[in-house]
C-alpha cells in the first residue's frame, strides 16, 4: 500500500503530467534536447507506473517506470526544480531531504516487492554522466554503473537504395536469430521491438543476411555534445552538407532495434543502414548500442559513419542499476537496448 504526503501514484497519464514531460529539456552539460513525440510516445509505455509530485493541479516532478517482468525501467525522471536547488537555501535543502527520503523508500519498496505480484530483481536507467540531473538521481538513490552504451551516428546526404531490401511483417520470420544473438544481453525485452514492420536484406536464395527494426523520432536540439556543442545549433545552417543532415529545431532521425548482420559484415551493415534511410526518406540514424556488443566492436573501425560522426564523434551513456543484493552480471555482458527507451 502506497502512502505519501508528497507523491501521488498513478497508472494512467494525466494532462498535467503530459504537460510537464513535453516541457522538460533533457541534459545539462552535454547534449540538451527536448522530445517532440512525447504526447504519443507516453501512451506506448509498457505497463507504466507514474510517481508524481503534484501541487495545485500541476505536476512538479515525476518518475515514470516501465514494469518489465523481473526489472523496472526508469523511462522518465523529471525533478529539475529540487535536483538543482541551491545548497545555501535551507528551506529548499530541508524539503529536498524529505522528498529524497520518500523517493528512496519507494525505490526500496519496489525491490522489496511492495508494488508487484512478482519479485523484482532490479531497477535500471540510462544516464549521461555529464548530465547533472541524471547523475544526481544515480548518486542519491544508490544506483551503480553496470555498463556503458555509445551513441553512434550514421548519416548520408544521399543514401543508396538496395534492391535486396524488403519489409517483413511477421515477427516469427526474424525472431529465432534475434533471440539467438540478443537473449544473453542484459535486460533483454521484446515488448516494443517485436512489433512489425522489420527491414531485411536477403540473398538470392531468400535467406536473411541482415535485419533491423527502426523507430522514427523528432527532437529539438538546444545543444550538441562536444567542444562546439553550444554554438553548433546556431551555426549549422551555415555549414554546407551538415545543414542538410541537421535541423536542430526539428531533428528527425531513425533509431534501430535488433540490428542483425550475418558474420558481423561491415559492408552488409552499411547496405542495411543506407537502404533503410532511403526507404524512410531520412538522412540520419542514431544507434544506441553497448560498447561491448560484438557486432559494434567488429565493425566500428570499418564503417564510414558520416559527417555528423566526424564533427561530434561518439558519446557514452552510463547503464545504472539498483539491485537486490550483489550484481550477478559480468561487466562485459552487453546491454540490450530498445529504441523506445531512448526516445
Amino acid at each position: 500500500m502506497f502512502e505519501s504526503n508528497y507523491f501521488t501514484l498513478r497508472q494512467a497519464v494525466t494532462p498535467a503530467l503530459l504537460a510537464l514531460l513535453e516541457e522538460t529539456t533533457l541534459g545539462t552539460n552535454g547534449a540538451k534536447y527536448r522530445h517532440l513525440d512525447t504526447n504519443s510516445r507516453i501512451f506506448e509505455a509498457d505497463n507504466p507506473l507514474f510517481l508524481s509530485l503534484e501541487r495545485n493541479g500541476k505536476v512538479l516532478g515525476n518518475v515514470t517506470f516501465c514494469r518489465r517482468e523481473e526489472y523496472w525501467y526508469v523511462r522518465y525522471f523529471a525533478f529539475a526544480a529540487f535536483a538543482q536547488a541551491s545548497a545555501n537555501k535551507v528551506k529548499s535543502r530541508g524539503a529536498n531531504s524529505i522528498l529524497k527520503t520518500e523517493l528512496n523508500q519507494f525505490f526500496d519498496g519496489i525491490l522489496a516487492g511492495n508494488y508487484s505480484s512478482k519479485p523484482v530483481k532490479g531497477i535500471y536507467a540510462y544516464i549521461d554522466a555529464r548530465n547533472a540531473r541524471s547523475k544526481w538521481m544515480s548518486e542519491n538513490f544508490g544506483f551503480e554503473v553496470v555498463g556503458k552504451l555509445v551513441t553512434q551516428s550514421f548519416s548520408r546526404l544521399h543514401p543508396r537504395q538496395s534492391n535486396r531490401l524488403q519489409i517483413v511483417t511477421e515477427w516469427s520470420e526474424i525472431e529465432s536469430f534475434c533471440r539467438d544473438y540478443y537473449a544473453n544481453h542484459r535486460h533483454f525485452y521484446t515488448h516494443h521491438c517485436s512489433k512489425p514492420p522489420f527491414y531485411v536484406i536477403r540473398d538470392t536464395n531468400g535467406a536473411i543476411l541482415a535485419s533491423m527494426k527502426v523507430t522514427k523520432a523528432n527532437w529539438v536540439i538546444e545543444r550538441f555534445p562536444g567542444k562546439f556543442g553550444s554554438i553548433l545549433p546556431k551555426l549549422v545552417r551555415f555549414i554546407p552538407v551538415l545543414n542538410q543532415v541537421l535541423t536542430p529545431q526539428k531533428l528527425t532521425f531513425l533509431v534501430p532495434d535488433l540490428v542483425y548482420v550475418k558474420g558481423n559484415n561491415a559492408q552488409l551493415l552499411d547496405e542495411l543502414f543506407q537502404s533503410v534511410l532511403y526507404a524512410e526518406k531520412c538522412k540520419l540514424i542514431f544507434w544506441w548500442v553497448d560498447k561491448n556488443d560484438q557486432l559494434f566492436c567488429q565493425i566500428r573501425q570499418r564503417i564510414r559513419w558520416g559527417i555528423l560522426h566526424l564533427m561530434l564523434g561518439i558519446t557514452e551513456v552510463d547503464i545504472v542499476e539498483k539491485r537486490v543484493g550483489q550484481s550477478v552480471d559480468s561487466p562485459e555482458t552487453p546491454e540490450f537496448v530498445s529504441a523506445y527507451d531512448m526516445i
